[in-house]
């Protein structure tokens, strides 16, 4: 490994900005983790020259802040196989998306069940539901009596 021409970052806010041959690093803070000794840092890099230098570790990789220039200093170098790494990226991406879906088909499951066991289908409870938006707060306020047996209103 050469010598590596070291990249100068420049605070700005929560974002440490640096740049190398057509690539703009910017290290974000995380609110959340930077309270604690967790890796609180996200890398972007942005490559002005379209080079295919480009990567978002948000969401997928955090780093101390040392850590996190480091890395921006490897992606400089071509140490950093990037594209690999985006398709772990993606894939991670794909497999947050099916457990997802996954837990959202269980919960449409469980709620349907309810339903049948009430009597009425999804689409009744979608008609019930506007019909209900459209009572205005005071017949809303009469139902929620009758419901624990005040009975209707004297009018």
């Amino acid at each position: 490994m050469g010598k590596r021409k070291e990249i100068k970052f420049r605070r700005d806010g929560r974002v440490y900005e640096g740049r190398q041959n057509g690539v703009i690093f910017r290290l974000y803070e995380d609110r959340e983790k930077i309270k604690t000794c967790a890796p609180a840092y996200s890398v972007t890099a942005v490559d002005t020259k379209n080079e295919g230098r480009e990567i978002c570790t948000a969401g997928h990789q955090y780093f101390h802040l040392d850590a996190a220039k480091e890395f921006c200093q490897q992606i400089a170098a071509g140490e950093i196989d990037l594209e690999a790494l985006q398709e772990q990226f993606a894939a991670e991406d794909e497999a947050r998306k099916q457990a997802v879906i996954r837990a959202s088909a269980e919960a449409a499951k469980k709620f349907r069940a309810r339903l049948e066991a009430a009597g009425i289908t999804y689409m009744d409870l979608l008609e019930l539901e506007a019909l209900r938006a459209n009572l205005g707060e005071y017949a809303h306020n009469m139902l929620i009596g009758y419901e624990r047996g005040e009975g209707w209103p004297n009018v």
